[in-house]
C-alpha cells in the first residue's frame, strides 16, 4: 500500500482521538467553581458539585471526555475565572 494511505489513517486517528478535560483543585470559592462548571458544560448542579468534590478531595477530576475542539470550548469557559485545567 501507498504511504499516503497510512498517513491519512494516522492523521484521522489523531484528530478523532478522545481526550479528557481535567480540572484541578484550587483556592476558588465553591459556588464559583460549580457555577462555572454549569456554565461551561450545561451539567445539572448535582453533577457539577460531584466534579468539584472529586477535584477537592483527589486533587483533580475529569470534567468531560470528548474530541479536542469540544473540550477546548469548555476549557475556555472554565479559564474565564482562572480555574486550573488541562486537556490530556
Amino acid at each position: 500500500m501507498d504511504n499516503k494511505y497510512f498517513e491519512k489513517i494516522s492523521s484521522e486517528n489523531i484528530s478523532d482521538e478522545l481526550r479528557k478535560l481535567i480540572i484541578y483543585n484550587s483556592d476558588h470559592l465553591w459556588d464559583d467553581v460549580t457555577a462555572q462548571l454549569h456554565k461551561a458544560t450545561g451539567y445539572d448542579n448535582v453533577h457539577c458539585e460531584q466534579i468539584a468534590v472529586i477535584a477537592h478531595t483527589k486533587g483533580k477530576a475529569v470534567v468531560k471526555s470528548g474530541d479536542l475542539i469540544e473540550l477546548q470550548k469548555i476549557d475556555s469557559v472554565l479559564k474565564e475565572i482562572d480555574l486550573i485545567t488541562s486537556i490530556e
